[in-house]
């Protein structure tokens, strides 16, 4: 069977390439997490990558063009245009 069969055996993708899954290969679904738990999860992620940068300069530079490229972007989204038909 070619790669392309396997794949196309597949009616939805699911990894097992037309073929059955075994019984260890089945999880049991994973038990839902509080939303404390998930703030707390959250918090932990947030505090470890707070500040964090790569220490190279061409990281540095790529942030710097980002930046100028979001700032030169900026004026020209939208603009006031002053209107004195309707003058009150």
């Amino acid at each position: 069977m070619t790669p392309y069969e396997r794949l196309m055996a597949e009616g939805i993708p699911t990894g097992t390439f037309g073929g059955p899954r075994t019984e260890s290969e089945v999880r049991p679904p994973a038990a839902a997490s509080t939303a404390s738990q998930q703030a707390a999860r959250r918090a932990a992620l947030e505090e470890a990558q707070h500040g964090w940068r790569l220490p190279d300069e061409r990281s540095e530079r790529n942030r710097e063009r980002v930046r100028e490229a979001k700032r030169a972007a900026r004026p020209r989204h939208l603009r006031i245009v002053r209107d004195d038909t309707h003058a009150a």
